[in-house]
């Protein structure tokens, strides 16, 4: 496999066309792994997203906004 990947490497060099069939190529081949993973496992594969990341989403109510977190009083239950 290695000697094949090699080999497609030095033949991509010198040609851009052929560097663009080749990742047109290994794209459909992620893409037929990824539907026979999920068909095989029965749980669907998480797709990579790009984008910008956003600030994360922090409820105010805990104190975690601050970096303190509310404290619950002590339960005054005896046993």
């Amino acid at each position: 496999m290695a000697r094949i990947i090699e080999s497609v490497a030095d033949s991509v060099e010198s040609s851009p066309k052929l560097a663009g069939q080749v990742a047109d190529n290994l794209t459909a081949i992620v893409s037929y792994q990824r539907i026979l993973t999920r068909k095989i496992i029965g749980l669907p594969i998480r797709v990579k997203q790009k984008g910008t990341a956003k600030q994360p989403w922090l409820n105010a109510n805990t104190g975690v906004l601050q970096g303190k977190r509310k404290r619950k009083p002590p339960s005054s239950s005896k046993a």
